[in-house]
C-alpha cells in the first residue's frame, strides 16, 4: 500500500459510540410512554431487528422525502424490537420520540483518542471524509460532538441510496475528494466496511470496539511515511 492522501472514516463504532446500551435508552423512552420493560431484553431484540433489516438507503427517493423515509425505516426497526419483547403495538409517539432522542448528542460520545488522531492526520495533510451507514441526523451529530470541522465531507447511506457493503458510499466519497481509490484508505469496524472497501479497491484498516458502547478502546493509529502502518486495533466487528 502506498501512503494515502485521504482517509474515509466510518462513524458509529469508529469515531463515535453510544454511552449506554441501546436497550437502556429504549427502556427509558418506553417508561415515558407507560411501558416497563427489561433493558437487556430490548437490547437483544434490537440487535436481532437491526441485523435482519434492509439497508438504510432509499434509491430514487427525492431529497424532500428523505426524512420521511428515514423515520419510517427506524419506525419499522423500533416496532420489530418492541414486538420481540411482547409489545405488538407501539404507543403513539414512541417511535418519533426515539428517533428524535438519537438525533441529540446526549446519548453519544466521541472515543477519547479520536480528536487527537483527527488533528494529527490533518496536520500531515490528510483529507478526511466520514462514510457511514446512517441517516441525515449524522451531519448535525458530528457538528454538535465537535468533529465536523475536522472533516472535508460526510457521506451517509440514506442520501447515497446504497449502504456498505455496497461500495457506492465510498465511491461517492472518492468523487467528493476527486481522488482515485489507490490514494485513499478506509477505516471502519465491521465486515461491511471491509467488503465495501475491497469492492471499491480501497485498503481498509479495521478497528475493534466492544459492543459499540462508549468504553475504553484501542488507539487509532496514524498513517505515516511507511508503506503500511500497523492496524489501529485488533480485528473485530457500521
Amino acid at each position: 500500500m502506498t501512503r494515502p492522501r485521504a482517509l474515509l472514516l466510518d462513524a458509529m463504532g469508529t469515531l463515535i459510540g453510544l454511552r449506554r446500551p441501546v436497550g437502556e435508552l429504549y427502556a427509558e423512552a418506553a417508561a415515558d410512554h407507560g411501558l416497563t420493560l427489561e433493558a437487556a431484553a430490548l437490547d437483544r431484540a434490537f440487535l436481532q431487528a437491526y441485523r435482519s433489516a434492509p439497508p438504510l438507503a432509499f434509491p430514487g427517493t427525492a431529497a424532500a422525502h428523505l426524512e420521511q423515509a428515514e423515520r419510517h425505516w427506524w419506525q419499522q426497526r423500533i416496532a420489530t424490537t418492541f414486538a420481540g419483547v411482547g409489545v405488538p403495538q407501539l404507543p403513539m409517539g414512541l417511535a418519533a420520540d426515539l428517533f428524535d432522542r438519537f438525533a441529540d448528542p446526549e446519548p453519544w460520545g466521541v472515543y477519547p483518542e479520536v480528536p487527537t488522531a483527527l488533528d494529527r492526520w490533518r496536520q500531515r495533510g490528510l483529507r478526511l471524509v466520514v462514510v457511514s451507514n446512517f441517516d441525515r441526523r449524522l451531519h448535525r451529530l458530528l457538528q454538535r460532538l465537535g468533529l465536523r470541522n475536522a472533516l472535508e465531507g460526510v457521506v451517509v447511506s440514506s442520501e447515497v441510496g446504497a449502504a456498505k457493503p455496497d461500495p457506492a458510499p465510498l465511491t461517492r466519497a472518492l468523487e467528493l475528494l476527486e481522488l482515485p481509490a489507490a490514494q485513499v484508505w478506509h477505516i471502519g469496524d465491521s465486515d461491511a466496511d471491509e467488503a465495501a472497501a475491497a469492492a471499491a479497491g480501497i485498503p481498509c484498516l479495521r478497528l475493534a470496539r466492544p459492543g459499540g458502547v462508549l468504553l475504553p478502546a484501542p488507539v487509532l493509529s496514524e498513517p505515516d511515511s511507511a508503506d503500511a502502518p500497523p492496524a489501529p486495533g485488533p480485528t473485530g466487528s457500521s
